[in-house]
């Protein structure tokens, strides 16, 4: 009973992480031969996206973050300056990768592609699922991901309700739910199933059945 409750608990907690806004975490590494270059160029970008992009939330938190942009800034002199941004999604994905000639162009056009990519359901898709992928090759473990019409399936043989709420928690739901997905199902295709409903922010189905001799 307790473990039903505590189950209850946690799917009202994650609907309730549903979100409008990305967050955006910053990073950054400077290099160069005056005093100037090694400021903490992080809030100078903090300070860009608040004046240029007040549609991102900025977090301090990588684990709370949907996107991550870097920046490495190169200043020599007093005159000759560049700064190569990159933009990444949630699962490590390289979005882009541009050289800009200051700080405030590159944060413009990180925040442009940011907003772009956080209302395109159909590339989100595609990421969320070649990225599941590619963790069940790094780790080795027997598993796949695909999408069918609204419906996201994971197939994993180490499908297990401590790993389905695992899920759950993370941030990768956000990332599921912007991609439009309705119904998520986690399974290992013999003894473990489970759904989530993905719109209603609710565990629909929790079944683990032992074979019986």
């Amino acid at each position: 009973m307790k473990a039903l409750v505590a189950i209850g608990i946690l799917a009202a907690t994650v609907a309730a992480h549903g979100q409008e806004t990305p967050n955006v975490y910053l990073t950054s590494k400077s290099v160069g031969n005056n005093w100037n270059a090694f400021r903490d160029q992080s809030q100078e970008m903090a300070k860009d996206f608040a004046k240029a992009c007040p549609e991102v939330q900025i977090t301090t938190s990588r684990q709370d973050a949907d996107y991550q942009v870097s920046l490495n800034h190169i200043e020599a002199g007093l005159f000759v300056r560049d700064n190569q941004i990159a933009v990444e999604d949630m699962l490590g994905t390289v979005l882009s990768t541009k050289e800009k000639s200051s700080i405030n162009s590159g944060v413009k056009g990180a925040c442009a592609l940011i907003l772009a990519d956080w209302k395109n359901p159909t590339d989100t898709r595609q990421r969320l699922v070649k990225g599941i992928n590619a963790e069940f090759q790094r780790g080795g473990v027997m598993g796949y991901a695909e999408v069918s019409d609204d419906t996201l399936t994971i197939h994993s043989e180490r499908a297990s309700a401590m790993r389905f709420r695992m899920i759950l928690a993370s941030r990768e739901l956000s990332m599921i739910r912007r991609a439009g997905i309705a119904t998520y199902i986690y399974t290992n295709d013999a003894d473990q199933s489970f759904v989530y409903d993905v719109k209603v922010g609710q565990i629909v189905t929790q079944q683990a059945t032992q074979a019986h001799n």
